[in-house]
């Protein structure tokens, strides 16, 4: 008995040696060099695997090392995978009957280089294509978007992964713009068929330091992949997210809900003063996951409908739309906005309001085309249309549009305050592009206002002509106003500010043209005619006989000068250019008095001699 116990106990001490050096004695390796080319054909990607190693502590499994997959040329020379160890672990029990079933799979720091070239076209798209060709390879010819059915006998209890990195590189932006997702980690239980995975995955978006943690169920996983359920939350900063759906033969179909979310909140740049709020987002997602087409469309992902509300200050906006990333139309709505509730600054001294405001946008690209807006203001209605070439600052944008039966007085009070203050109805019209970045801004192109039957309150145009002929209370009574029936006015905005083309006016008894410019700190400088028509002119001309040389087809023609600022214009006639018209009349007339013409001498001493005196005296 002792022998036997013995011998026993040697037969163990062998079979517990060879279980040890097994691994040293069992060369997976030729393992490896027979399968990779199989593997390689099937991504048509160059696969290396620096060495495959059994192991049977603490469990049964394989150990691979250096694990590299080679990028499509196309994108770049870099890996597009490399992965520094896969741990792959098997139940013993099964293997007696001969049937491997995976325990675990752990994979350490995996590193992914994901890239969408200047096309479009994604370089995970070509996985298993022939990239010259855009040819699948082999003979399954599953229509559609379906998941090849060999993928089904993947299963494994467990899959984790950690420390991983997921880059993204984005080139159809110029210049490209690189994103990454650092400090990966994935744990799943029940990766198998016909079971329910619970799913964690957690990280860090760079380069917006923003963690990211997701948690949820995908299941139950079916033969061809196909997953009926899936019900994923998670949060992204501080933004939370629920996800409702399923993915059936490739394609996603998903409820996205967002409860809340500031722009504070998300990893972009507005150029914003203050925060907006976007409450109750809902969006139903349809994309296709595994797509065998050559090019990896925007169109293979719709969102229809997208809902939310924009909650700028007090004013809430409604807003609703669908389409592609690519191409997105959106319309819009809100019973009133406030000017002190937008998260930019206006050049207005109170706030006011937008009524019945609607608007109808549509995105393509980085372009954002604005198709219509329509709002009361001012009990005017605004109308206008524009694009821009982004939606960030620095702004590139154009629009036109108008601004109809609108009230003067209130505008004006919005505006810088003035010594002038206006009445009547006003309508604007305009045709601009320009930019607004954080420093400045800048408007090009032009722009025609016109504003009838009103009154200038501040400025008596009668009595700005007494004073300059030094012939007070002769035209009428002042009422420090000047009454009009339009005011015409055509302007082009320059980066110097705006050019006046042309500035005309009607008024009782007097009609105004000029031209001129505001430059960018708001100085004033306008020049043009005042013509005075009867029987204003001939009580004029009554006092000064010679201001006669300066009526035009029976109106009195008088040149005047605009100068000051927006808030403090100053109106005078150009006497000097009047003047200089009677003199070149006197000396016009004088020559006929040097040639010997007695008549026009006694003519020009008995109507000149009053207007002379007091036209120059000081």
């Amino acid at each position: 008995m002792r022998k036997f116990v013995v011998a026993v106990a040697i037969v163990l001490l062998l079979l517990v040696g060879m279980i040890f050096i097994l691994p040293f004695l069992l060369d997976l390796n030729r393992y490896r060099d027979q399968y990779l080319p199989f593997l390689e054909e099937a991504l048509h990607r160059k696969v290396a695997v620096e060495d495959v190693r059994l192991t049977l502590f603490p469990k049964l499994g394989v150990q691979l090392k250096d694990v590299v997959i080679a990028d499509d040329p196309a994108f770049s020379v870099e890996p597009f995978m490399a992965v520094p160890s896969v741990q792959v672990t098997v139940r013993w029990m099964p293997l007696l009957q001969r049937r491997v079933q995976v325990e675990s799979v752990l994979i350490e720091k995996p590193s992914v280089r994901v890239i969408r070239s200047s096309n479009g076209q994604l370089n995970i798209a070509t996985m298993g294509k022939i990239a010259s060709t855009g040819k699948d390879l082999g003979v399954h010819d599953a229509s559609g978007d379906s998941v090849s059915p060999m993928l089904g006998v993947f299963a494994v209890r467990q899959l984790a992964l950690t420390g991983g990195t997921l880059e993204f590189e984005d080139r159809t932006p110029q210049p490209s713009r690189a994103y990454k997702i650092h400090g990966l980690t994935l744990n799943t239980e029940s990766v198998a068929i016909g079971e329910t995975a619970h799913i964690e995955v957690t990280g860090i978006l760079l380069p917006y330091q923003k963690s990211f943690d997701v948690s949820g169920q995908l299941g139950p996983l079916q033969t061809n992949l196909d997953i009926p359920t899936i019900d994923i939350r998670g949060h992204v900063g501080k933004v939370g997210v629920t996800a409702h759906g399923q993915l059936i033969q490739g394609k996603l179909t998903v409820d996205v809900e967002i409860p809340k979310v500031s722009t504070d909140d998300v990893p972009m740049k507005f150029g914003l003063h203050s925060p907006i709020e976007l409450s109750q987002l809902h969006a139903h997602v349809v994309a296709s996951i595994f797509s065998k087409k050559s090019q990896a469309r925007s169109q293979d992902v719709s969102i229809d409908p997208l809902r939310l509300n924009l909650q700028v200050g007090q004013s809430t906006i409604h807003l609703s739309g669908k389409g592609t990333p690519s191409q997105f139309s959106f319309v819009g709505d809100s019973p009133t906005l406030s000017s002190q509730d937008l998260p930019f600054p206006l050049p207005v001294q109170e706030p006011f309001e937008l009524k019945q405001l609607q608007f109808e946008a549509e995105i393509h690209g980085s372009q954002l085309h604005l198709k219509s807006f329509r709002a009361k203001a001012l009990d005017g209605i605004l109308q206008a249309k524009g694009a821009s070439s982004r939606m960030s600052l620095p702004l590139n944008f154009s629009t036109e549009g108008t601004y109809k039966n609108f009230s003067v007085g209130p505008l004006l009070q919005l505006m810088r305050p003035s010594s002038l203050s206006m009445t009547g109805m006003g309508e604007l019209s305009w045709n601009m592009d320009g930019s607004i970045s954080s420093n400045t801004q800048e408007l090009h192109g032009p722009a025609r206002l016109i504003i009838r039957n009103g009154d200038v309150i501040g400025f008596d145009l009668v009595q700005s002509i007494e004073d300059a002929l030094k012939m007070s209370g002769v035209l009428g009574e002042s009422t420090g106003t000047t009454k009009f029936s339009v005011i015409d006015a055509s302007t082009a905005f320059g980066k110097d500010g705006i050019a006046v083309r042309e500035l005309a006016a009607k008024a009782p008894n007097f009609a105004l043209q000029s031209m001129g410019n505001i430059d960018l700190e708001q100085s004033v400088v306008l020049r043009g005619t005042v013509s005075v028509l009867s029987p204003v002119a001939d009580k004029i001309i009554q006092r000064f006989p010679l201001a006669k040389v300066a009526r035009k087809e029976g109106q009195l023609v008088l040149p005047f000068v605009v100068r000051g600022t927006v808030q403090e214009p100053k109106f005078r006639l150009d006497t000097q250019s009047l003047g200089n018209q009677v003199k070149k009349k006197v000396e016009e007339r004088l020559e006929k008095v040097l040639q010997g013409d007695d008549q026009e001498l006694q003519k020009l001493l008995d109507e000149g001699k009053d207007f002379l005196k007091q036209f120059f005296r000081k």
